[in-house]
């Protein structure tokens, strides 16, 4: 949405959701991306996911039946840019609700979100920047009681008080029936000069996420150490819908941050050897089998390193670890970015593949080495397997074969219920750094 421009979309009733602006965006990495609120699809239009914060944001909540709808702008996720919202028609209160004054100008440093230029464009909630449940009113500090305003929560109050300023903030909720809403990039924004902070574009978002719903909850973002190229790919688990890319080209020293929802649990991944010479896209080790770049829901196929993560609701405890339940195909590591707790990195820095058995390697065409499968895989043996009736830890315990694996990778899985040394947590709604072929 260019300067002055405005455009329509139709409400269903009822509805309930919310809209925001981003801002920075271009093509520039291969992909649309945005400086701030980026939603992480990779496209102009978000495709149901949310913004991630620091965004303002304007919920709305369409009654049924001509009732009373409720509305906002909110700061809850923190502040990008100045936005109001008013209704046209209706009956009630129907007063608008804004934010008009440029909050990143006076963001304490602690809460600032910096572009490029090191130039302030975001001014992050406190709960996103300290993670804290007595900022982000999450258990113990789940109830009005015990999540008061705080300091932090006051500098938006005091700036902006028709917005809300944190998630208890109720007082200021606007109410009206049977409106039509005008919702806008507050004209503070709009008059900016193309050299101004605000960039002289925005795009108007939608999704259907219900009000204040956390639509991001944690960042991976994947960094490419091995001197050849690497497809990682992405699954998530139980049928829940995938992340917004679920598999892409990393070149040797490239970086690539993709967004998990919470909760979320699911696993990670590097293909190698990939190509389309036979009229579609397949690959020497951990292969997807959709034929694509994309993995489109379909896992690795072993022998793969894999890296895997739960994402708690709320900043509870996550869990992740390398495992290599499935096998080898090149060393990897996990690494935590925030959060409490112990944190620890989970890595498999070692190239198994130089140690692999014979009877547990996989060759490439040239008889080289790619990838070592587990025993599971390679002999289909319920004790290798800990399926029925080895499928317990005591009638399941570590072999010759996983202690390979626990040897040269004491902080991976190295078969099914190897728990002790391999589980590793972090809560607080830490980022996570995956990085292929680790020093």
């Amino acid at each position: 949405m260019r300067t002055a421009e405005n455009r329509a979309v139709d409400l269903p009733s009822p509805w309930s959701g919310r809209f925001w602006a981003r801002t920075g965006c271009s093509y520039s990495s291969g992909k649309f991306t945005c400086a701030t609120a980026d939603c992480g699809s990779g496209q102009v239009t978000c495709s149901g996911k949310g913004a991630a914060p620091p965004a303002t944001l304007v919920g709305i909540t369409v009654a049924p039946n001509g009732g009373q709808d409720y509305y906002d702008v909110s700061l809850v996720d923190g502040f990008n840019l100045p936005m109001s919202v008013a209704t046209k028609g209706g009956t009630g209160e129907c007063k608008p609700s804004s934010c008009s004054v440029d909050v990143n100008a006076k963001c304490p440093a602690e809460l600032q979100q910096q572009g490029a230029d090191g130039k302030v464009i975001g001014c992050k909630s406190a709960c996103v920047a300290v993670g804290d449940p007595k900022y982000c009113c999450t258990p113990p500090n789940d109830k009005p009681e015990t999540c008061p305003p705080t300091n932090y929560s006051q500098i938006f109050k005091d700036l902006c008080p028709q917005a809300y300023s944190y998630a208890y903030d109720d007082k200021n909720s606007t109410t009206c029936s049977v409106p039509q809403f005008q919702n806008q990039v507050n004209s503070f924004a709009s008059k900016q000069s193309k050299t101004s902070t605000m960039n002289a574009q925005v795009l108007f978002a939608l999704t259907l996420a219900f009000l204040f719903a956390g639509a991001h909850a944690a960042t991976v973002t994947f960094t490419n150490k091995c001197t050849y190229t690497v497809w990682p790919g992405t699954l998530t688990g139980d049928q829940k819908p995938q992340l917004s890319t679920t598999g892409f080209e990393l070149t040797t020293g490239a970086n690539r941050a993709v967004d998990l929802p919470s909760p979320w649990s699911g696993r990670f991944w590097a293909r190698t050897g990939c190509s389309s010479s036979s009229g579609k896209f397949t690959c020497a080790t951990a292969d997807c089998g959709s034929g694509q770049v994309t993995c489109n829901g379909n896992g690795a196929a072993p022998p793969a390193t894999l890296v895997e993560i739960t994402v708690a609701p709320n900043g509870g405890q996550d869990y992740y670890d390398v495992s290599l339940v499935d096998g080898f195909n090149l060393p990897m590591s996990v690494a935590t970015k925030g959060g409490t707790g112990e944190c620890k990195q989970s890595s498999c820095p070692v190239d198994v593949n130089a140690k692999c058995p014979a009877e547990l390697q996989q060759k490439g065409a040239d008889g080289k080495v790619i990838g070592c499968k587990s025993a599971c895989v390679a002999f289909g043996d319920a004790k290798y397997c800990c399926k029925p009736p080895n499928d317990k830890p005591e009638t399941c315990p570590p072999t010759n074969y996983s202690k390979i694996f626990e040897d040269l990778c004491p902080q991976a899985y190295s078969y099914a219920y190897d728990d002790k040394n391999s589980t590793f947590t972090c809560s607080g709604s830490p980022n996570y750094e995956i990085t292929f072929c680790p020093a």
